[in-house]
């Protein structure tokens, strides 16, 4: 025990020490190549979603989020109320959204004809978008 423990701190004296010459380029942030004491410009937005009013989306790949409630939506591994809707078959008659062509393929890439297993939970990648009023007050001045 006391040799890991030595090992360790040697290994947090080390970086310490040369911490500063392990990275040789800077990293850069989403505000780009700006001074922590700059004002940036905001980053502008890749997309939005296709509903009006939708919250934008802010990375590349981000599910979009669910413009609706969700408080009586049920899935579970025998239902998945969201396919009443957004299914195949639904979705043009309910004018919603229909899962892209990737939720119904599997890891390896081969067609399927229903939900892939690993897309079937929605809520797991899909939240419903909310505006809402912060939960802490912010009272930064610049």
């Amino acid at each position: 025990m006391k040799i890991i423990i030595y090992a360790l701190n040697i290994l947090l004296m080390s970086l310490v020490v040369y911490g500063t010459q392990v990275w040789a380029e800077p990293i850069y942030s989403l505000r780009g190549i700006v001074d922590v004491d700059e004002l940036s410009e905001m980053v502008p937005n890749r997309r939005s979603m296709a509903v009006d009013g939708g919250i934008t989306v802010t990375f590349e790949n981000q599910p979009p989020l669910i413009p609706h409630g969700i408080d009586k939506t049920r899935i579970t591994l025998s239902e998945n109320s969201c396919l009443s809707c957004h299914g195949k078959a639904y979705a043009k008659t309910e004018n919603a959204i229909k899962p892209p062509k990737s939720h119904f393929r599997t890891r390896e890439g081969e067609k399927l004809g229903q939900i892939s297993t690993g897309r079937y939970f929605c809520t797991q990648c899909h939240v419903p978008q909310a505006y809402t009023t912060p939960l802490v007050t912010n009272d930064f001045k610049e």
